[in-house]
C-alpha cells in the first residue's frame, strides 16, 4: 500500500505576479501579464516525481464559500504521510497550509518553487526548497532532470525523515504531540471539535439498551452502523468524527466491526500512528478469539508494531499494545498446560511492557501490566519497586483529567500486588459507578485471577483477593 503525498498549490492558470511587478514598475501596464500554468506544473514535474519515489499524489481542488477551504483539506495537510508545498508566485493560501504543516508535522514537508521566483521569505529559507527550472516561458526547462531531483528528495525523506520543519527545530511540536500515548485517541476525540449532532448521536447509539440483554449490543452496532453508512463516502467525513466512529465499535466490543471499518479508513487516515495502534489491537484481539487461534492475524498485528518502530514512531502505546500480545500467548499456552513455552511468552511480554513504561512513565497503561507480569513470573520484589512509580503516573493523570474506570481499577490492582487489600476494596467502589459497560469488570477481574492463580502455585494466601474479585462477578 503507498502511502499518500498531499500536494499544496495553486489551481489553473494564475498571472505571475513577478511579471505584473516588472511591468508596474517599467510601466508596461498594457502588455499583457504572463500566466502560469500550475495545472500544467502539477501534471508534469510534481506528481510524476511522486509517483516514481512510490507515493499516491493527493490533490483537494475544491473550495468551499467565501474562499475558504474545506475542513477534510486541512485534515489532509496534517495527517498525509508526506506533502509537497509549491510556493510559487507567493500564494498566501499556500503559506498559511505550509505553516499548518510544520506546525504539526516535524518531518517529510517539501517545498518547492520556481527558480525565476527568488527570493524565498527568510523563514522559509533556500536550504530547505526545492528549485525547478522554468524558461522566460514559464515553462519547465529542465523537466526530466527536475523530476529526478524530487524524486530523490521524496525518496530521502521516506528513507531518513530527518526534521525539516523549523518549528520543530526550537520546540517539540504542539500539545497534542506531546500527550501521554495511551490517552491519545479519547484526547482526540474529546477535544477536536466537529459535527455536534453526529457527536450526540453516537453517544447515544453506543449507550441503547433492551428489556432483552442478549439484543442490547447487536442493537448498538445497528445504530453506529447506521451513523456510518449515512456519512459516506468516509474521505468526505472529518478526521474526529472517523476517531468517534472507530472508539464507539471499540466500546461496545464490536470488535470485527471496528476492524472492518478501520480498513474503510481513508490511507491517509488508516496510516497514522494513533489508528495503526488500535488496529494492532483489535488483529491481536481478533486472532486470540478464533477458535483456532488465528496466528497469521495476531502475525499481522505485530507486523504492524514492528513497522512502527523501525520507521521510528513506536510509543508507549505501541508497546503496550505488543506486550499485550505476548500477554494472551502467555495466557493460552498456560490454559493449555505448555508451561515452558507460557514462561518464554511472559518473559517477552515484560520485555515490551517495561519499554513502554521506560519510554513515557506517565503512561500508566504499560506500567501496571509491567507490574503485573513481575507479580505472575514471582518477582515479587521488582514488582514492589516500580509499583510507586505506576501509582504516581495514575495519580498525576487523574489531577490533569476526571478520573475513570480504568484509573480506579488500576489503583485497585496496585493495592491488591501489595497486599494493601482494605485500600483495594475502597478503590472498587469508587471504580464501580465509572464501569459503564459491564466488560470494564471482566478485565480487571481476569487479572486478579491469573495474580490468584499464580500465587497459589507458589503456595501464599489468596483469600482476600478472591473476596475483591469476587465483588468483580
Amino acid at each position: 500500500m503507498k502511502p499518500f503525498c498531499f500536494v499544496i498549490t495553486s489551481f489553473d492558470k494564475k498571472p505571475n505576479l513577478k511579471d505584473l511587478q516588472a511591468k508596474f514598475e517599467s510601466k508596461n501596464v498594457n502588455d499583457p501579464i504572463q500566466k502560469i500554468d500550475f495545472d500544467k506544473i502539477y501534471e508534469e514535474l510534481v506528481k510524476p516525481a511522486i509517483v516514481r519515489a512510490g507515493m499516491e499524489p493527493l490533490i483537494e481542488r475544491e473550495e468551499s464559500n467565501f474562499g475558504s477551504i474545506q475542513k477534510t483539506m486541512y485534515e489532509k495537510i496534517i495527517l498525509c504521510e508526506f506533502c509537497v508545498a509549491d510556493l510559487t508566485n507567493a500564494n498566501p493560501n499556500a503559506y498559511y497550509e505550509l505553516g499548518m504543516r510544520y506546525a504539526v508535522r516535524p518531518f517529510t514537508t517539501i517545498p518547492i518553487i520556481a527558480s525565476s521566483h527568488f527570493p524565498l521569505p527568510f523563514d522559509i529559507g533556500f536550504n530547505r526548497t526545492f528549485a525547478y527550472q522554468v524558461d522566460k516561458d514559464f515553462n519547465l526547462s529542465d523537466k526530466e532532470n527536475d523530476i529526478q531531483k524530487l524524486t530523490t528528495i521524496l525518496l530521502s525523506a521516506k528513507k531518513s525523515r530527518l526534521t525539516d520543519s523549523p518549528l520543530y527545530d526550537m520546540i517539540n511540536g504542539i500539545t497534542f504531540q506531546n500527550s501521554v500515548e495511551h490517552e491519545k485517541t479519547d484526547v482526540f476525540r474529546e477535544r477536536v471539535i466537529y459535527d455536534g449532532d453526529i457527536k450526540k448521536d453516537l453517544a447515544y447509539a453506543r449507550s441503547l439498551t433492551d428489556q432483552d440483554e442478549s439484543k442490547i449490543k447487536s442493537l448498538r452496532i445497528e445504530a453506529i452502523n447506521k451513523i456510518v453508512d449515512q456519512n459516506k463516502p468516509l474521505e468526505n467525513v472529518e478526521t474526529a468524527l472517523l476517531i468517534d466512529m472507530m472508539l464507539s465499535y471499540r466500546n461496545i466490543e464490536a470488535f470485527t466491526e471496528m476492524m472492518d471499518f478501520i480498513k474503510q479508513l481513508p490511507r491517509y487516515v488508516f496510516e497514522t500512528v494513533m489508528v495503526q495502534e488500535q488496529y494492532a489491537l483489535i488483529l491481536n484481539r481478533n486472532g486470540s478469539k478464533k477458535k483456532p487461534v488465528d496466528d497469521v492475524m495476531i502475525n499481522e498485528a505485530e507486523d504492524v508494531l514492528r513497522k512502527l518502530e523501525s520507521n521510528k514512531k513506536a510509543s508507549s502505546e505501541t508497546y503496550g499494545i505488543w506486550g499485550r500480545i505476548y500477554k494472551d500467548k502467555f495466557d493460552r499456552a498456560y490454559k493449555h498446560g505448555d508451561i515452558g513455552e507460557a514462561k518464554v511468552h511472559l518473559k517477552t511480554a515484560l520485555k515490551y511492557y517495561e519499554k513502554g513504561f521506560e519510554f513515557d512513565p506517565r503512561d500508566a497503561f504499560p506500567g501496571v501490566n509491567y507490574v503485573t507480569c513481575l507479580e505472575l513470573s514471582g518477582q515479587k520484589e521488582k514488582a514492589l519497586r516500580i509499583v510507586p512509580a505506576v501509582e504516581y503516573a495514575v495519580l498525576s493523570k487523574m489531577k490533569r483529567k476526571d478520573p475513570d474506570y480504568w484509573d480506579y481499577a488500576t489503583l485497585l490492582e496496585l493495592a491488591v500486588i501489595e497486599n494493601r487489600f482494605a485500600e483495594a476494596e475502597e478503590f472498587y467502589y469508587e471504580a464501580k459507578p465509572l464501569a459503564v459497560e459491564s466488560w470494564m469488570f471482566g478485565t480487571t477481574k481476569d487479572n486478579l485471577t491469573k495474580i490468584i492463580t499464580f500465587r497459589k502455585d507458589r503456595g501464599e494466601e489468596t483469600a482476600n483477593i478472591e473476596k475483591i474479585a469476587a465483588k468483580l462477578s
